[in-house]
């Protein structure tokens, strides 16, 4: 049984006493965190899925302890059940501890990997957007990659960087670095947003944000999602220069699209705006070209 809204664990808890053992209770954050599992792939997605777990399910500890029926056994100073809970509480304090020297551990390298790029003179593009955008796509077809797409919400967990070379006529280096990142959630609880550090911090330190919309989505959707994407961005990555690509454009109708860019043109009135196809490789040619001069005008600022 999955409920839409956040459950507390009081709540969690009775409704699974009266269901049974049988029949498992979800609210959407477990639910995200149970697909953020599946989609993991690398270490660091592993252990911030832990840790966003840890963090989300701390204060359970003594409901759970109680619905167990642990307080029965009366251990510890203080009486029934406080020393039980007050070993669960340690324990996860333990392992979230843990988790967070790894994971900054890992960043730590990353942070020296963005440091190196920048001093190579890698210029760094990233991807963002909500899920099923169609991010990956175009990262797969501009680095030549293979990366899965189509399994649904959140197949990427991790941030991917790749080296990507465009042709000019020109004798300057044209390359970048392009950088494939997590979608947007809508509504996420903070405990998780915070637990996924890594796609904010590679955003913030990079020269340009492609914002993949769904072009395909009903208006209201387009609406819903793009003006919750500007107020992300407007509190997180004020000042970053930011491109935004109208995605799938070989699904959708001349009519609808021209509704999706006025729409999108109320929120990102200044921004520039892009049509493509990340499947077919329609427009793809400009979204490089763009690309580079959007990069160039950044250094000469």
């Amino acid at each position: 049984m999955i409920f839409t809204q956040q459950l507390s664990a009081g709540q969690i808890f009775r409704i699974k006493k009266k269901l049974g053992d049988r029949i498992r209770v979800l609210d959407r954050n477990l639910l995200i965190l149970e697909i953020f599992e599946k989609r993991s792939a690398t270490k660091e997605a592993k252990l911030q899925v832990t840790l966003a777990r840890l963090r989300y399910t701390f204060s359970w500890g003594r409901e759970s302890v109680r619905m167990q029926g642990i307080t029965s056994e009366q251990m510890g100073r203080g009486g029934p059940g406080q020393y039980p809970y007050k070993a669960y509480e340690s324990a996860s304090r333990k392992r979230i501890s843990k988790i967070e020297g790894q994971l900054r551990e890992i960043r730590s390298k990353k942070t020296h990997l963005r440091e190196y790029r920048g001093k190579a003179g890698f210029r760094i593009v990233a991807l963002t957007g909500y899920t099923q955008s169609g991010k990956t796509t175009l990262f797969n077809r501009l680095a030549s990659e293979s990366k899965e797409t189509g399994m649904g919400p959140f197949t990427t967990l991790s941030t991917f960087a790749r080296k990507v070379s465009t042709s000019s006529q020109r004798k300057t280096d044209n390359s970048f670095i392009i950088i494939d990142s997590i979608g947007f959630i809508e509504d996420l609880n903070p405990l998780l947003l915070n637990a996924f550090h890594t796609t904010l911090s590679e955003l913030v330190n990079s020269d340009l944000i492609l914002l993949f919309v769904d072009g395909s989505d009903k208006i209201e959707i387009v609406k819903r999602k793009v003006l919750s994407a500007r107020k992300i961005m407007d509190k997180q990555l004020s000042g970053v220069p930011v491109l935004i690509c109208v995605n799938k454009i070989d699904i959708t109708t001349h009519e609808h699209l021209d509704k999706v860019l006025e729409e999108i043109r109320k929120i990102f009135d200044t921004e520039e705006i892009l049509e493509v196809s990340s499947k077919t490789g329609a427009n793809l040619p400009e979204l490089l070209c763009k690309i580079t001069e959007m990069l160039a005008m950044k250094v000469t600022q």
